[in-house]
């Protein structure tokens, strides 16, 4: 991908990137643009290990100069049938889910929103703004859809 065609629709995307010398496959979380360089935060379907440690997401980048760096490397994947994206705006912000519902992190497992999304295998979660996110999966969709009208507030909800 050329740093001319990175943008904030990205974000949900599904994507194909190096890390390691090896191509992974994610989804897009995040950009970030400086006087130099243009990145790509990619958020992986599974942790990959790096000598003792585990990685969990990786930001690929280009110089805006010359095109160099590991974004040149990224690509974004065609969307499998089965696969899906839910934007969801909830009735609170965010960080108040994660203060509320998952105040006792002990029981749930895990201390935020996201880390609960992302539990279910092949679904991923990306706060867009306080109020709203962006979850994809392959076929756990349904019962996060549940859960999610279940324990928390929702404002709208939109599967594509």
């Amino acid at each position: 991908m050329k740093t001319t065609e990175v943008n904030k629709e990205l974000i949900g995307k599904r994507c194909e990137c190096i890390f390691t010398g090896l191509m992974v496959t994610g989804v897009i979380e995040d950009t970030e643009e400086n006087e130099h360089t243009i990145e790509v935060k990619v958020r992986f379907d599974r942790p990959h290990q790096w000598g003792d440690d585990l990685y969990n997401d990786v930001w690929a980048w280009g110089r805006k100069i010359d095109e160099f760096g590991t974004l040149r490397h990224l690509q974004l994947l065609e969307d499998k049938p089965d696969f899906q994206t839910m934007t969801v705006v909830f009735g609170e912000p965010i960080s108040q889910i994660d203060r509320s519902v998952f105040e006792d992190a002990a029981a749930w497992g895990v201390c935020s929103l996201q880390g609960w999304v992302n539990s279910y295998e092949s679904v991923r979660f990306v706060a867009i703004n306080d109020h709203t996110a962006v979850i994809t999966g392959e076929y756990n969709m349904e019962q996060v859809k549940v859960w999610l009208e279940k324990y928390t507030s929702i404002k709208s909800l939109k599967i594509s």
